[in-house]
């Protein structure tokens, strides 16, 4: 072959890499102009949602969506020369997630389902459907008819009140799957789940203790299934044995089931058999 002929190859390669890496800076900035225009379109919409995020809402979506978070700066006193946290203010962590979101670690999709699941808007804040929504919706409906119609008796411990439940929905929902005794992928309990998605976790406490027990498995729980409510029978009002100001820690924990976990509770006061 040639030399002419050998350059000649030569030089085609390289006008057809050159050919390529064109094409490829092109692809991309036409997604980089689409993604513009999709953030363009959402622009609003993320600032409405983000409106009602609070301070909780925003850790909780680092720590399970995101999983990093705004970093916290120090600062020394001059007078006695301990070193303080400051801790982000709010427009931080609005930068912060919008940050994620121009550098696509995190999707408008990804933001609206989180609010949804966590119940830090309805569905129908938008007016729009999401995947998940319509599973919200019907989980709704089943906690709402609990507490409407769920009406237990005397019980003697927590697998009496759990049984009670378990018939109540058995018959509220006749065409749904309820289950007790469900055992998660880390080996957990959970006391009754229907249609292998909704989790109803129940407890009899008897301290401030329990409750904070109630909080941990919770956080178990959430992170395979995000739809958990906790049932809780109060029996402090005729129960010798339960610790004093129970109720109030009751509301309490409910509470910050519900700020942290976005998990709602009901809460039956109910009389112990002996």
């Amino acid at each position: 072959m040639g030399f002419k002929k050998i350059l000649g190859k030569v030089a085609d390669k390289i006008e057809d890499k050159a050919h390529d890496m064109q094409e490829a800076r092109d692809e991309r900035k036409k997604e980089r102009e689409i993604e513009e225009e999709e953030f363009q379109k959402n622009e609003q919409k993320i600032n409405d949602l983000l409106d009602k995020f609070e301070i909780p809402d925003f850790e909780l979506l680092f720590e399970k969506v995101i999983g990093s978070k705004p970093t916290l700066e120090y600062e020394i006193d001059k007078d006695s020369g301990r070193e303080t946290t400051k801790h982000p203010l709010r427009r931080e962590y609005l930068d912060f997630v919008l940050d994620n979101i121009h550098d696509e670690e995190l999707s408008y999709k990804q933001l609206k389902d989180f609010a949804i699941r966590h119940k830090i808007i309805p569905p129908s804040f938008f007016g729009e459907e999401s995947d998940i929504v319509g599973d919200v919706n019907e989980f709704e409906n089943i906690i709402n008819s609990i507490h409407r119609g769920f009406d237990p008796e005397k019980i003697k411990d927590e697998k009496e009140f759990q049984a009670q439940l378990a018939v109540f929905l058995k018959a509220k929902y006749p065409d749904k799957k309820v289950e007790r005794e469900v055992t998660t992928k880390i080996g957990n309990d959970m006391d009754i789940v229907v249609d292998n998605k909704y989790v109803f976790e129940l407890k009899v406490p008897k301290s401030r203790a329990e409750l904070r027990n109630l909080s941990a498995q919770l956080e178990e729980y959430v992170e395979e299934y995000p739809s958990i409510c906790a049932v809780i029978a109060d029996t402090s009002e005729i129960d010798d044995d339960t610790e004093s100001g129970l109720t109030q820690n009751i509301k309490q924990y409910s509470d910050k089931y519900k700020v942290r976990f976005g998990i709602q509770t009901l809460v039956f006061e109910i009389q112990k058999r002996k």
